[in-house]
């Protein structure tokens, strides 16, 4: 009889420990136990406590599942070095002056291009 089913949704008064959603489609499961893995997943040193989103348990699941607790955390940022590719600041400062003279010559050329349509009429003010 009635055309449309409205799905229901869960909720949680502190919200998730870990991505502070308080609303779900599906039921907020207690963090205790996934604690373990999650610490080891994310890098971070604080425990979860509280409730955890269905969407959260998935993503310490499938990180549990393909990179497993043997290997790095997968969130560890990476140390980015530039010492092959670093730009010096004299060839910064001379980047910049170029930079300036070319915007100061198509500056000229524009108001010359602007003079000439002016004279002939071509380009009305």
């Amino acid at each position: 009889m009635f055309g449309f089913h409205t799905p229901k949704m869960y909720r949680s008064i502190e919200g998730c420990c870990i991505c502070r959603a308080k609303s779900s489609s599906s039921r907020f499961t207690d963090s205790k136990r996934y604690e373990k893995d999650f610490q080891s997943c994310s890098g971070l040193h604080e425990t979860p406590s509280g409730d955890i989103c269905n969407a959260c348990v998935l993503l310490v699941k499938r990180w549990k599942k393909l990179a497993g607790p043997s290997l790095k955390t997968t969130l560890k940022p990476k140390k980015v070095t530039l010492s092959g590719n670093r730009i010096k600041s004299n060839h910064i400062s001379k980047l910049q002056k170029e930079f300036k003279h070319l915007t100061s010559q198509m500056t000229a050329q524009i108001q010359r291009w602007l003079l000439v349509l002016t004279e002939h009429q071509l380009f009305p003010f």
